[in-house]
């Protein structure tokens, strides 16, 4: 988006009655108005005051009166510029819980596939959205327009007291910095977009680098890591340093303008009170408005470039928050177990890497089936497309008579139900993970089945207050794994995959946690798992033995044992 479009998409944001937002910029304005005729009247009221004093006037009650009128315009302006910050600090808070959810909401789920995730650029993006809203709302957006009415009501008023060839000089400078301003901020507008994605890139990488701390020290490689991280700091040095030599450029002719403008008007002023064209209260009252509307003008100039890598940072959340083009949201959850066909299912990650190719095979809804394969088989990929987390560039998955990819990807949980082998739990509580969506247990039911999977040692009593830390690192492989399918036991959905979600666990707990998922299931969901156990396979209604990413058998474990010798041969290989 444009930095124009991204301050017509805020205004009308702001507008909109489902934002909530007008009230606080009703009371904003009011204020603002405030000090807008406060700021006006200021300068009048110092012209009468020099007039007074000029004339020799010598009523005290009429000095102090006109006196307390200057201070009090001056103080009370100011309070009501910091009462009206908080009306806009309420917008900027409503705007940023907005547009960070919508984004979040818009874009977590394309983050879930794994070709497509980028939590890095999206978590930077949303971190720097409070100050680029702060710049643009309250220093662009909020003063734009008080700030033009305070421009044209020191023209009316100097217009009617002086002679009008200084309002046409004031005239041209404010055209000329407005000028200057206009194309100073196309061309940096560029260099800030580029200083916005580098910044970007900045935090997508220290990101990566802290949710990867263990793998980072553990293979001696911080050198190289912070080797990288220096290069994207020195490449983000590079793009602010073109970003603000830009910056520069357009203040040296904002200020240029303006200052030529202030040396002609005062000068000409001064030269006529000498001739007494002009009294000296005219002249101090030419003095604080040019000095009033060129300081505004001075910070609006910069507040606009500045403004300029905040623009493109709400722009680039904009973007995330902008629906991607899916099917409809599908609010009915599929009550009958998952009848699942692959019909010449393909698919490939990229140019000479490896995927899944002409898979055609249908399973029973209801049944227990098991996909095994040795490693880089493409078992995990099959699993994936099962589940939605890849789309199948060739052939279709269809969970009951209907395509996969016909459904949001918010919503295809509620057909397929995916648990990977890496579970990543929450930074919270061991009790906020195991109740997490779409649970369905008790907390006391769920410490049950703990219990009797052996999650602790015995007599240790499962603490659900205990923080697991960051992805569960508290916990163990096998612990992590026992919590995930606790949770989900028993939760009513057609079909669910577990992508080696047992891997973790010795033989005997995986065929002990496996029997009594099925037992929770019964024949209301379609159980799939991906194993290296064998007592899986053989309990298995179905077995699809996958090599070289085709699918190269499916029956039962002893119709393949007998009839398949690679079959025989992967289990032959682990004894």
């Amino acid at each position: 988006m444009s930095g124009r479009d991204v301050i017509i998409a805020l205004a009308r944001r702001m507008a909109g009655k489902g934002a909530g937002l007008r009230a606080d910029i009703t009371k904003g304005a009011l204020l603002e108005i405030a000090e807008i005729v406060l700021a006006v009247s200021g300068p009048y009221v110092l012209k009468m005051l020099v007039d007074t004093l000029s004339a020799g006037g010598s009523d005290p009650l009429h000095l102090i009166s006109l006196v307390s009128l200057f201070v009090v315009a001056w103080a009370v302006g100011s309070v009501t510029s910091m009462w009206r910050m908080v009306y806009s600090s309420r917008v900027i808070d409503g705007l940023t819980r907005q547009l960070a959810t919508a984004a979040i909401q818009s874009r977590l789920p394309e983050a879930a596939s794994v070709r497509d995730g980028d939590s890095g650029r999206m978590l930077g993006l949303i971190e720097r959205l409070p100050y680029s809203l702060q710049v643009v709302v309250d220093g662009v957006i909020w003063r734009a327009l008080p700030l033009l009415l305070q421009l044209l009501g020191s023209l009316a008023i100097i217009a009617g007291l002086i002679p009008f060839h200084y309002v046409a000089i004031l005239g041209l400078v404010l055209g000329g910095f407005v000028a200057v301003t206009w194309f100073g901020a196309v061309r940096h507008e560029q260099n800030a977009g580029a200083a916005n994605a580098v910044t970007g890139a900045v935090s997508h990488m220290i990101g990566d680098v802290l949710r990867n701390a263990r793998r980072v020290i553990l293979n001696g490689a911080l050198k190289v890591e912070i080797a990288g991280i220096n290069a994207q700091f020195n490449a983000k040095r590079h793009a602010n340093e073109q970003m603000m030599w830009s910056l520069m450029t357009m203040s040296v002719f904002q200020y240029g303008v303006v200052g030529l403008g202030l040396l002609l008007l005062l000068t000409m002023g001064g030269l006529d009170v000498v001739s007494q064209r002009m009294t000296v209260g005219e002249f101090v009252l030419l003095q604080a408005y040019a000095f009033r509307l060129a300081l505004p003008l001075s910070g609006l100039g910069f507040t606009l470039s500045q403004a300029a890598i905040s623009l493109a940072n709400i722009g680039d959340v904009f973007d995330l928050s902008v629906p991607t083009t899916e099917p409809a949201s599908d609010p009915l959850t599929v009550k009958s177990p998952a009848s699942i066909a692959l019909r010449n299912v393909s698919f490939q990650y990229g140019p000479d890497l490896p995927g899944v190719h002409g898979i055609t095979a249908d399973i029973v809804p209801g049944s227990f089936v098991v996909i095994v394969g040795a490693n880089g088989s493409g078992k995990s990929t099959l699993a994936q497309l099962l589940a939605g987390i890849l789309e199948a560039s060739e052939g279709s998955v269809l969970i009951n008579g209907r395509e996969m990819n016909t459904v949001a990807r918010a919503d295809r949980h509620r057909h397929v139900l995916y648990v990977p082998q890496f579970i990543g739990l929450f930074n919270r509580t061991l009790g906020a993970n195991a109740m997490y969506p779409p649970s369905m247990q008790s907390q006391s039911d769920i410490g049950e089945l703990l219990r009797g999977w052996r999650f602790y040692e015995a007599d240790r009593e499962i603490n659900f207050g205990a923080p697991v830390g960051e992805h569960g690192e508290r916990l163990s492989g096998g612990q992590i794994q026992k919590l995930e399918l606790a949770r989900l036991t028993g939760v009513r959905v057609p079909a669910v995959i577990l992508d080696e979600s047992t891997s973790a666990l010795d033989p005997t707990s995986e065929v002990e946690i496996t029997e009594s998922l099925r037992r929770a299931y019964g024949t209301r969901t379609t159980l799939i798992m991906i194993t290296h156990e064998q007592r899986l396979a053989e309990a298995a209604d179905e077995v699809l033995f996958m090599s070289g990413g085709k699918l190269i058998a499916k029956g039962s474990h002893n119709e393949l044992f007998l009839e398949n010798s690679g079959y025989a041969l992967l289990w032959n290989n682990q004894d």
